[in-house]
């Protein structure tokens, strides 16, 4: 069945996950292979990206079943990193708002975070984006490689403008 078809009171197959990750519902963490057997809240840990403070999620022991009511998209700090000579472009629809927003980034190596719940996307291969941290909330970057907690999405992370 499609992740859109799923009932919200049904418990989730591994197919299910797939293509919820597949259809951008989440973000994966690793490769899933489609099976009609219901993921618990283990697997969910093991294979996508959610809300893990969600309490419909959290309360949760790890082997109980989920259903699709108690997965929520997570909010991320990424960090877009331009690995080409010129000036290129990203674009990302900033958590809790539904416009996207486009943002020039230097090239030879600069980058930017944003607060987003899908992965951002670069006008060029040169691009590299990497989730800052892991858990259910986003993470802000106090440099590229130190990333510590952030408990609102809705800000930049770190001092960027972004």
């Amino acid at each position: 069945m499609s992740w859109s078809g799923r009932a919200s009171n049904q418990t989730v197959s591994f197919t299910d996950l797939k293509d919820a990750v597949d259809t951008g519902v989440f973000i994966g963490k690793t490769t899933i292979t489609t099976s009609a057997e219901q993921v618990t809240k283990s697997d969910v840990d093991t294979y996508v990206w959610v809300n893990t403070l969600y309490p419909a999620y959290a309360n949760k022991s790890n082997s109980q079943l989920v259903v699709k009511s108690n997965l929520q998209k997570g909010c991320w700090c990424w960090i877009c990193t331009n690995n080409d000579t010129v000036t290129r472009n990203v674009t990302f629809v900033p958590c809790n708002t539904s416009s996207s927003v486009t943002v020039p980034v230097l090239g030879n190596g600069d980058f930017i975070r944003v607060c987003a719940n899908a992965i951002p996307t670069g006008d060029s291969a040169f691009f590299t984006f990497d989730i800052c941290g892991s858990g259910g909330t986003a993470t802000r970057c106090n440099s590229e490689n130190d990333c510590t907690g952030c408990a609102d999405c809705g800000d930049p992370c770190g001092g960027d403008p972004y």
